[in-house]
C-alpha cells in the first residue's frame, strides 16, 4: 500500500505542476516568471523581475542616481541585498506581497558618498519603479524639443508654474529653468498657442518621475493650410463670363466678373500651389493670362492674378529699354531688317515728342509726323529739341517671330525746325550698302516741321491727309499735305517704307486768314491755326473745332468755328459768329438745352469726337469761358475749359451737356470703376484740362486720357493727368476708370514675372501724367487703343516732366 501510495503522490504532483503550468506560462526577462528567471538591476545582480511564481508578490526597483563611487549595497526588509555599481535602474531579486522598505546598508567609498532614498517604502500593489538612490544630485533638468513651430507666442509650463516662451520657428530645443529634485514628478503642458500663423501644439512624453535630466519630451505643432486666393480683373461682365479655375490640377473654382476668389481647399505649410484656367470665359474674344500664379505656401497667398486684358495698359515698346526714360533722339537700325534675321538689339524708335499727328492707313499700320520733340541725330551731331517733320510707321507684321511689330522710318529729315524752301536730308537704307545715307529732299516735296496739326485717313483713297499746326512762332500753318502709303515695307526688308508727300492746297507760307463763306455750303477754307480738335465720322468726313489761329480779319486769337472736310472742300458749320476769334462762352440757362445761340467759347487743344448719329461732341481745352477768365493779359488769354458740348446736327445747335461754365475746375471723381457694368456717380466730372487723347466706342461712349490741368486736389492743383474718363451716353455719367485722382504721377513699367509676348496688358502697367499724346483712335482688330509719347513724367521718381517716346495700347470695357 505505501509503494501505491508513493506513486499516487507523485502522480498528484506531476498534475498540480501541469495545472499550475498551463495557467501560468513561465516569463523571461524583468518579469521573472515561475522560475524567478531574468536580470537584475544595474549593477545588481538576480531576477525577481516577475512575481517569483505568485500573483500576489511584486517586484521592487527603481534607479541609482549620482554615484560616483564603489560599494554601495542596497536592502529591502531587512534582508534582500543588492549591490550597485553603477548608474541606472535597479531591481531587487525577490519579490513581496506586501510591505517593503528598502534602505542604504553600506555607503560607497572611493570617494565616499552618502546616499539617500526617496520613495522607499510602501505596500507593494504593483510593480514598484520609482525607488530613488540619490548619491549627490541637486537638481534634475526638464527638457526636450519643439517640432513643426511656425508663428510665435509659444509658452510652455512645467508643473503648472514654470514657464518657458519658445522662440524662433522650426526645430527648437528647450529646457525649463527650475531643476527639479529627484524623485519628484513633471508635468509638461502647453500654456499659450502659438499664433501668426495660429498653430496647435500637443505635448508627448510629457509626464514622468524625475530620475534624471529629461531630454525627451517632444512638443509637435501642427501645420496650418494657407489659403490660395487672388483677383479677376478686366473681365467682361456678360452672359458667358465664368471662368473655371483650378489648383494643382483640382480645386475647381468658378468666378465671375471682375472679382476676388480664394480656393476651397487649403494648401499644407510648404506645399506648392499652381493655378491655371482650366475654362474660359465666352464672354469676351480677348485671352486671360495668370501672373503670380505658382510658387511654395508658407503663408496666406492673395496675389494670384487672373489679367483678362479691358481696362489695362500694355507696354508695346517693352524691347526698347530706352523708352522708360525721357528726351530721346530717334533712333534707326541699319541695316533696317535683313531678311529672314532675328530683330537687332537697337530697334529703330521715334524721338520723343508731343503734339505730333497721326493716321491708321487702310493695312492697320499706325503713322506718327513731326510733333515737338527730338530728332535723329545727324552726321554733324545731335541737334537740339525743335519741331520735327519725320515720318514713321509701326507696323504690327514686322518680326512674327516675337508678335513685336516695329517702327520703320519712311521721310526721317535730320534737321529741326525745317521750312519747304531750304534743302533737307532724309536718312535711306540701302539693301546693297551696310550703312544708311544721305540724300537731299528737293524744297517743297514734303510738309515742314510742325506741331499741332490735324491729321486723317481718306476713307475712300486710304491717302493721308495733314493740315495746319505751327511751324515757327510766328507761322500757322493752313496748308494740307497728303501721302499714299506702299503697301509694304521694301520687299528685302532692309528700305523704308514709303509714303511720299504731295501738296494739296492752303497757303504753304503760314499765317493765312480764314475765308468763311457762306455758313453751311462748301467753300472758303479755314485760317492758319495750331491745335484746332479734329475728329472724323463714320464716312470718313473730318470735323475740326476752333483752335489759336487766325479769324476773317487776320487776327489771331482763340478760334471757336467749326470746319467740315469732305470731298476735297471745306465748310463752315457755324456758329455764326465764329468767324471772328475770341469769343465766350455762350451758355444756355440750363444743362443738356442750347438754341440757336449757344456755343463753347474760343480754345485751343480740346477734345472732340463724332458719334454714330453724326452728332459732334467737345470737351475741354484751354480757352474762354462764359466770363472769359484768363490770364490778365491780351487775347488770346483763357484759362482751362472742362466743359462738354453735343453739336446736334438736325437742330444745328450747340447744346451744353456736363461740366461747368467757369473755367479752372478740380475734379470729382468718385469710386474707381472696376468693371464694365460699374456705374459713374451723378457729380463725378473730370477736371479743367487741355491737351487730351480721345476716341468714341461702338456705343457712342466718349473716352478721353490724360491732358494737362486740375486733378482733385486743391493744395497741387494743376499739372500732368493720367486718368482715363469715359462719358457714358447711355446713362449721361462720366465714370472714372483709371489713373490718379491728382497730378505728376510717374510712369511704371511693371515688371511682368512671365515672358509673354509684346503688348500684353497688365493691371500694374501705369502711363505716367502727360499731355499731347499721339493717338490712333480707331481701334485696333482687337480692340485696342493705340498711344505714343507726349509731354510728362517718365519711370524716373523725382525728375522733371520731358518728351516721351513710350508706345501702349489701352483696351476699354464694352458698354
Amino acid at each position: 500500500m505505501m509503494h501505491k501510495s508513493k506513486y499516487l503522490y507523485v502522480a498528484l504532483v506531476t498534475s498540480l505542476a501541469l495545472f499550475l503550468t498551463s495557467c501560468y506560462p513561465a516569463h523571461s526577462g524583468s518579469n521573472g516568471g515561475l522560475n524567478g528567471g531574468g536580470s537584475g538591476g544595474s549593477g545588481g545582480s538576480g531576477g525577481g523581475g516577475g512575481n517569483n511564481g505568485n500573483p500576489s508578490t511584486f517586484t521592487i526597483g527603481g534607479s541609482v542616481i549620482g554615484l560616483a563611487g564603489t560599494g554601495l549595497v542596497l536592502q529591502d526588509n531587512g534582508g534582500d541585498d543588492l549591490p550597485i555599481v553603477a548608474n541606472g535602474a535597479f531591481t531587487f531579486k525577490t519579490a513581496v506581497s506586501g510591505a517593503y522598505a528598502v534602505l542604504v546598508k553600506t555607503q560607497p567609498t572611493v570617494p565616499a558618498q552618502t546616499c539617500s532614498v526617496s520613495n522607499g517604502s510602501g505596500n507593494a500593489t504593483a510593480k514598484v519603479t520609482d525607488v530613488i538612490i540619490n548619491c549627490g544630485t541637486t537638481g534634475l533638468t526638464i527638457g526636450g524639443s519643439v517640432s513643426g513651430l511656425l508663428g510665435g507666442g509659444l509658452v510652455l509650463q512645467d508643473n503648472g508654474g514654470d514657464n518657458f516662451s519658445v522662440s524662433g520657428t522650426g526645430n527648437v530645443p528647450f529646457t525649463f529653468a527650475t531643476p527639479l529634485t529627484p524623485g519628484v514628478t513633471y508635468a509638461v503642458t502647453v500654456l499659450t498657442q502659438p499664433k501668426n500663423p495660429a498653430q496647435v501644439c500637443s505635448v508627448v512624453n510629457g509626464t514622468g518621475t524625475v530620475t534624471s535630466n529629461v531630454n525627451n519630451v517632444q512638443v509637435s505643432c501642427t501645420q496650418p493650410g494657407y489659403s490660395i486666393s487672388g483677383s479677376v480683373v478686366g473681365l467682361v461682365e456678360a452672359a458667358g463670363d465664368t471662368l473655371e479655375l483650378q489648383d494643382n490640377a483640382g480645386d475647381d473654382l468658378y468666378v465671375t466678373g471682375d472679382t476676388v476668389f480664394t480656393f476651397p481647399t487649403k494648401v499644407t505649410n510648404g506645399g506648392i500651389y499652381n493655378v491655371d484656367m482650366f475654362q474660359l470665359a465666352n464672354s469676351q474674344p480677348q485671352p486671360c493670362a495668370i501672373y503670380f500664379y505658382t510658387g511654395i505656401a508658407i503663408a496666406n497667398v492673395s496675389d494670384v492674378l487672373v489679367d483678362c486684358e479691358h481696362n489695362d495698359w500694355a507696354w508695346t515698346s517693352w524691347y526698347l529699354s530706352s523708352t522708360t526714360a525721357a528726351n530721346n533722339y530717334a533712333a534707326v537700325t541699319t541695316p533696317l531688317f535683313p531678311p529672314n534675321a532675328p530683330f537687332p538689339g537697337d530697334f529703330s524708335t521715334p524721338g520723343g515728342r508731343d503734339f505730333a499727328a497721326t493716321w491708321t492707313d487702310k493695312f492697320g499700320r499706325h503713322w506718327l509726323f513731326g510733333g515737338s520733340g527730338w530728332p535723329y541725330p545727324s552726321p554733324l551731331g545731335k541737334q537740339n529739341f525743335g519741331l520735327l517733320n519725320d515720318l514713321w510707321v509701326f507696323d504690327s507684321t514686322l518680326n512674327p517671330q516675337e508678335n513685336a511689330g516695329g517702327w520703320v522710318p519712311a521721310n526721317l529729315p535730320i534737321y529741326t525746325n525745317s521750312t519747304s524752301s531750304p534743302v533737307v536730308f532724309e536718312v535711306r537704307t540701302d539693301p546693297l550698302m551696310a550703312e544708311g545715307f544721305i540724300q537731299p529732299v528737293p524744297p517743297g516735296s514734303l510738309p515742314s516741321a510742325r506741331w499741332g496739326a490735324s491729321s486723317w485717313t481718306d476713307a475712300a483713297t486710304g491717302d493721308l491727309y495733314l493740315f495746319g499746326g505751327q511751324q515757327s512762332d510766328t507761322a500757322l500753318l493752313s496748308d494740307i499735305w497728303k501721302c499714299t502709303p506702299g503697301a509694304s515695307v521694301d520687299a528685302t526688308g532692309a528700305g523704308t517704307s514709303s509714303c511720299p508727300w504731295t501738296f494739296v492746297s492752303g497757303s504753304a507760307a503760314g499765317n493765312a486768314k480764314g475765308v468763311y463763306g457762306t455758313q453751311g455750303t462748301p467753300g472758303g477754307s479755314p485760317g492758319g491755326r495750331w491745335a484746332a480738335a479734329t475728329t472724323t465720322d463714320l464716312a470718313g468726313d473730318v470735323f475740326i473745332f476752333g483752335g489759336q489761329g487766325l479769324d476773317s480779319a487776320g487776327t489771331v486769337g482763340l478760334l471757336n468755328d467749326l470746319w467740315e472736310y469732305t470731298g476735297g472742300q471745306w465748310t463752315w458749320i457755324g456758329p455764326s459768329t465764329s468767324n471772328t476769334a475770341n469769343h465766350f462762352g455762350n451758355y444756355p440757362t440750363m444743362v443738356g438745352t442750347g438754341n440757336g445761340t449757344t456755343a463753347p467759347g474760343g480754345r485751343q487743344h480740346a477734345t472732340l469726337w463724332v458719334d454714330s448719329s453724326g452728332n459732334i461732341w467737345l470737351f475741354g481745352g484751354f480757352g474762354l469761358d462764359s466770363i472769359g477768365t484768363g490770364n490778365g493779359g491780351p487775347p488770346p488769354a483763357g484759362a482751362i475749359l472742362n466743359d462738354l458740348w453735343e453739336y446736334n446736327k438736325s437742330t444745328q445747335q450747340w447744346i451744353w451737356v456736363s461740366g461747368n461754365i467757369l473755367a479752372n475746375q478740380t475734379g470729382v471723381y468718385g469710386s474707381q470703376a472696376t468693371s464694365n457694368l460699374s456705374a459713374g456717380a451723378a457729380t463725378s466730372v473730370p477736371g479743367s484740362r487741355w491737351g487730351s487723347a480721345g476716341w468714341v466706342d461702338s456705343n457712342n461712349n466718349l473716352w478721353f486720357f490724360g491732358g494737362w490741368g486740375y486733378g482733385t486736389t486743391t493744395t497741387d492743383p494743376t499739372g500732368f493727368l493720367d486718368d482715363t474718363w469715359e462719358y457714358q451716353h447711355s446713362s449721361g455719367q462720366w465714370i472714372w476708370w483709371k489713373g490718379i485722382s491728382n497730378v505728376n504721377q510717374n510712369t511704371v513699367f511693371a515688371t511682368i514675372p512671365i515672358p509673354f509676348a509684346d503688348g500684353t496688358p497688365f493691371t500694374n502697367n501705369v502711363v505716367g501724367g502727360r499731355r499731347g499724346v499721339a493717338i490712333w483712335p480707331t481701334p485696333d482688330p482687337n480692340g485696342f487703343i493705340w498711344m505714343f509719347g507726349g509731354e510728362g513724367y517718365d519711370a524716373s521718381q523725382g525728375t522733371p516732366p520731358g518728351y516721351l517716346n513710350d508706345l501702349w495700347q489701352y483696351l476699354a470695357f464694352p458698354n
